[in-house]
């Protein structure tokens, strides 16, 4: 099972959605792997059980994960997520580009940011 802390701030639903999106694209969790039952994860954390089945929801929503009635939940193969992760970071980096120029930073201080972030990734 993994493991992962709860913080203030962001619903508990996307903290558990971020972290199990996380365990996925890392490899850590493979493709074909069995997700923890729901009712174990809402256990360990301490939450409820709707919480963890809204996540699993969304999970399956974006592509992540498959579910197989009676067996349980599944991570899906990479090419059935890639893209449409790629597509939602694409739109959130294109909000966020937005936000900054509206608040004033130049082109050139959001190169340098991209390429500094860039260069700190590897």
């Amino acid at each position: 099972m993994f493991t992962m802390r709860l913080k203030g701030g962001a619903p508990i639903y996307e903290q558990l959605r971020e972290r199990i999106t996380e365990l996925i694209i890392s490899g850590e969790m493979k493709e074909g792997e069995k997700l923890p039952a729901v009712r174990e994860i809402a256990k360990q954390l301490t939450i409820n059980p709707n919480t963890v089945q809204k996540t699993y929801a969304e999970l399956e929503r974006l592509g992540l994960i498959y579910s197989v009635p009676a067996k349980g939940s599944y991570v899906s193969p990479r090419s059935k997520y890639i893209g449409t992760l790629n597509q939602q970071t694409s739109e959130e980096f294109a909000k966020a580009v937005e936000t900054a120029l509206s608040q004033g930073l130049s082109r050139e201080e959001l190169l340098k940011i991209v390429n500094d972030v860039s260069d700190e990734q590897g």
